[in-house]
């Protein structure tokens, strides 16, 4: 299936999802019609699946750069700051695409069993890289949490991604109050100490 996917993926790059050709897919990755719907359900499923294995790389990037921000900021770096950084990260045009991809994905997952194991193990991997980054947070002094650094990231991934909702509002007001409120509710539970 991994093949399937890879094959998939080169596929939605060359074409997109219109023009995308299950049955070249198929042919090139050496996968019959019956193995795919069955890991996948439809030919959705592994456009969906392929959409999954893009965010997921999506995280590890966001994560990749927190983690060298974090590694590499001055020791009196302020933690409130930092914490700002993490909420407004994703406020741009790729963020919000990355949501709504995303979004699509979750929802697209409710009928393929296959589908939602992907997106489940995405967001465990995703959280375990988010909850290491926090720790070295926690362990440069800059935050003392509340609650498991785990949960926390578990919650951080599933804020974001939840946000797709006010992307959908259009409206920058409503998009700051957002990143207020979030900023806050990170603030209470890292309790930053500088």
């Amino acid at each position: 299936m991994e093949r399937l996917i890879s094959f998939a993926e080169k596929e939605l790059r060359d074409v997109g999802p219109v023009k995308f050709q299950l049955a070249r897919v198929l042919d090139e990755a050496g996968v019959s019609k019956s193995s795919a719907y069955h890991h996948f359900g439809s030919r959705d499923g592994i456009i969906a699946a392929v959409e999954m294995r893009t965010v997921f790389r999506q995280i590890e990037e966001n994560n990749a750069t927190i983690r060298q921000f974090v590694e590499s900021a001055p020791k009196d770096q302020s933690a409130t700051e930092f914490l700002r950084l993490l909420v407004s990260f994703s406020a741009d045009e790729a963020g919000r695409s990355a949501r709504q991809k995303r979004a699509a994905t979750v929802v697209a997952a409710q009928d393929n069993p296959a589908l939602a194991r992907i997106v489940g193990e995405t967001q465990l991997e995703g959280a375990r890289l988010l909850a290491e980054t926090l720790q070295l947070v926690e362990d440069r002094g800059w935050i003392s949490p509340t609650l498991p650094l785990l949960g926390i990231a578990h919650w951080i991934l599933t804020s974001v991604f939840g946000r797709v909702l006010v992307d959908y509002t259009n409206d920058e007001a409503t998009d700051s109050d957002w990143e207020a409120v979030a900023t806050a509710s990170l603030i209470a539970l890292m309790r930053p100490n500088n």
